[in-house]
């Protein structure tokens, strides 16, 4: 597993053309060390082979602490267990200072009669060496911290980037599902015509013709006009009168407020008024109605829709099959994903009817 973590490290290190950024980086700093060393190097009458030896002392402790950190300190890190990270850092600098003074030392035997740092001994060289390591540390440290909060932006942005992606296809989704729906319960209503052999079935066809426009072509927008979708309401109740006459069911729709252009996302309340007619006027022994209320204001619309409950819903039509279909499960969490937090809705039985009563704030 271990290894496996290395591996891993070693590849995000290296992937892609990162190399070269490595390569290049090393490079720059192999020159800088060299003419840093050679310039001190002729000021002092000291051997150019001194700094060059110098130069690759700091220049090998340098790549080993780097990639020592990259490859084995910085996968401990995890924000929980700081102190193993902490402790393993710390204790990684003191041995690349070692390091250092060891190799420093070991370059200083090969020039005997150079008197480069006189008196210097172990804990001198050690200290000496540690500033400028330590400096040059803190640079990676600071390097790595940006880096890390760069990663983490970034990926907060592309979470939110795929959140918000995946609700939209969401939701998509969910209003082509209103389609198919409302077509498969119309067309229903269709093939019961046509059995009885109605004259209204060819009007009922064109009518509808006419709503599938509408549903396949206009609503292709996120959002439609209320005057839009109130065109479209009233032509569904004039499709859904032709199989029910007046003195069976008794449909109202009422608008009050000014609609001064106002947005709506499409076929939002068709679910509801569709499932009012398919429930409303089932199996009922009197007279059923529909009542549709809407109020509009600059800031939105409340819409109240109540309709006669059967007369043998409690034998026939329990509560939750009216307020639990495929059509209602759908138009909610359109709902939660187009109006989070700006939307309130509540699917009630009451004693003679059922009532849902939708705020929406736009």
């Amino acid at each position: 597993m271990a290894s496996r973590t290395i591996k891993n490290q070693i590849s995000s290190v290296f992937k892609g053309k990162k190399w070269r950024l490595h390569v290049i980086y090393w490079t720059l700093l192999a020159l800088i060390f060299f003419f840093q060393y050679r310039s001190v190097a002729m000021a002092k009458t000291i051997p150019t082979i001194y700094a060059i030896d110098i130069s690759i002392t700091r220049f090998i402790t340098l790549i080993i602490l780097c990639y020592t950190f990259l490859f084995f300190v910085l996968p401990l890190y995890r924000p929980s267990k700081l102190i193993y990270f902490w402790i393993s850092l710390i204790s990684l600098v003191i041995l690349a200072d070692c390091l250092q003074v060891i190799l420093a030392k070991l370059v200083l035997t090969q020039f005997p009669t150079l008197n480069v740092m006189p008196g210097m001994d172990f804990m001198s060289l050690l200290a000496k060496y540690s500033f400028v390591l330590i400096a040059l540390f803190c640079f990676f440290i600071a390097a790595f911290y940006f880096q890390d909060i760069y990663d983490r932006q970034r990926e907060i942005q592309l979470l939110a980037k795929f959140k918000t992606e995946k609700i939209a296809l969401e939701s998509s989704f969910l209003k082509s599902q209103v389609n198919p729906h409302f077509l498969f319960n119309t067309l229903n209503n269709i093939y019961a015509l046509s059995l009885k052999k109605s004259d209204q079935t060819a009007v009922i066809i064109e009518r509808l013709e006419s709503l599938l426009q509408y549903m396949l072509f206009e609503c292709k927008a996120d959002l439609v006009l209320l005057s839009q979708e109130f065109t479209f309401t009233n032509s569904y109740i004039a499709l859904e009168k032709l199989r029910h006459r007046d003195d069976q069911c008794t449909v109202t729709m009422n608008i009050t407020g000014e609609d001064t252009g106002q947005y709506i996302a499409p076929l939002l309340l068709i679910n509801f008024l569709e499932n009012a007619f398919k429930h409303g006027t089932k199996a009922s022994f009197g007279k059923s109605w529909i009542n549709m209320d809407i109020q509009i204001h600059p800031g939105g619309l409340h819409f109240l829709l109540q309709n006669s409950k059967p007369l043998q819903v409690s034998l026939t039509q329990p509560i939750s099959e009216y307020t639990g279909g495929i059509g209602l499960k759908n138009v909610k969490r359109r709902l939660e994903i187009l109006y989070p937090g700006k939307h309130t809705l509540s699917i009630s039985e009451k004693k003679d009817r059922f009532e849902v009563d939708l705020t929406l704030s736009f």
